[in-house]
């Protein structure tokens, strides 16, 4: 045996320098047969790693939209529409038109504010200085992505104003703030739906320079107190619940009068009031669900934010993102409600669905 083994040695390390580059590819193949198995797996195994990363890179991935927005849903929001409003057309114009009191002179069957009756004399004197049109920006849209920003408590610290300005069109209500706001309600505002109370004192510094002001008239002295604004007249001061703005500075340009058929439809058609009530019931739609109504007729996709009462039982729980009124405040105020048909949120599916009673203001 001892011998055996001292032969062996001298064959391996007696080779002389030509050998060895023959003998290390021989090395090699034996080491990879015998670990031949263990290769293979480690093959398998990288493998599988790669089909499963590219599967989960498939299962995850998202077309990027255009500009980063939603598919427009064309069509969808004139049928479910349809659905709430009774005989619901497009046919009529967002904003009245001198046209329409100057030449043709249409007749109107109600008073403000689901009509013009009585108030022609100063609408046409209004209309001759203000304007009707959409901006080109506006209008020449395949698709309008439509926001409409309440001024509901729940829109604090939402961190939701990137998400808002995304939108073509941002409609706003009223006085609402968005300066010192701006995260959580954007700065984006393409129309501004207000009356005379409820005017900001300087329109400029919550709005954009091309931002259409849009006056919602609920009684013939919101017509008067605009012409008088407007005109440089002396102001109007009686017959109004709170005093309005004295000074008003903004483009007339910019301005435009409410068509007064959608508050006829929302109150007609959403909330089932009568055209003719009496003097002592005030039962009136809010901004909030007028301007929802607004968009339902203009928009191609309609979302909403900020809207939504505190739970009743939280008497103290401020209303508004921007002031600190609570909900037993306003109670006392005898602040008029709406039931609001839509989610308070921005809904990705575009579902609709019966919320409780919501803010309009």
């Amino acid at each position: 045996m001892g011998a055996h083994q001292a032969l062996e040695v001298p064959q391996v390390t007696s080779h002389d320098e030509s050998s060895g580059p023959r003998l290390i590819p021989f090395l090699l193949i034996k080491m990879i047969n015998k670990s031949r198995g263990k290769i293979l797996g480690v093959l398998a195994l990288f493998l599988v790693m790669v089909w499963y990363s590219i599967y989960r890179e498939d299962s995850f991935y998202f077309p990027v939209q255009e500009n980063n927005k939603t598919t427009c849903p064309l069509g969808e929001v004139e049928k479910k529409a349809a659905q709430l409003i009774g005989n619901y057309t497009r046919d009529h114009p967002l904003f009245l038109q001198l046209k329409d009191y100057f030449w043709v002179k249409t007749p109107s069957l109600y008073e403000l504010p689901y009509g013009t009756k009585g108030s022609e004399d100063v609408l046409l004197r209004l209309l001759s200085i203000t304007h009707y049109s959409l901006p080109e920006s506006i209008q020449s849209l395949k698709c309008r992505r439509c926001a409409v920003v309440g001024n509901g408590h729940r829109l604090r610290n939402s961190s939701m104003g990137d998400t808002i300005n995304t939108y073509d069109v941002v409609i706003r209500l009223n006085n609402a703030p968005v300066h010192g706001y701006e995260q959580d309600v954007g700065s984006k505002t393409t129309m501004r739906l207000f009356y005379p109370e409820s005017a900001h004192f300087d329109p400029r510094t919550e709005n954009n320079p091309d931002t259409l002001l849009v006056l919602v008239p609920f009684k013939p002295m919101d017509f008067q107190w605009m012409e008088a604004i407007l005109n440089d007249k002396r102001r109007v001061r009686k017959g109004f619940w709170k005093q309005p703005p004295l000074i008003w500075e903004a483009n007339p340009e910019q301005v435009r009068i409410l068509n007064p058929y959608y508050m006829e439809v929302t109150a007609a058609k959403l909330l089932n009031l009568p055209m003719k009530q009496p003097r002592k019931v005030k039962q009136k739609p809010t901004t909030g669900l007028l301007a929802i109504t607004l968009a339902l007729h203009f928009c191609d996709l309609v979302h909403i934010a900020g809207f939504g009462y505190p739970d009743s039982a939280n008497k103290k729980q401020t209303i508004h993102y921007y002031e600190q009124i609570t909900l037993k405040s306003m109670a006392v105020s005898l602040h008029p409600t709406v039931l609001s048909l839509f989610p308070p949120f921005f809904p990705r599916d575009g579902g609709w669905q019966p919320r409780r009673a919501v803010p309009g203001c």
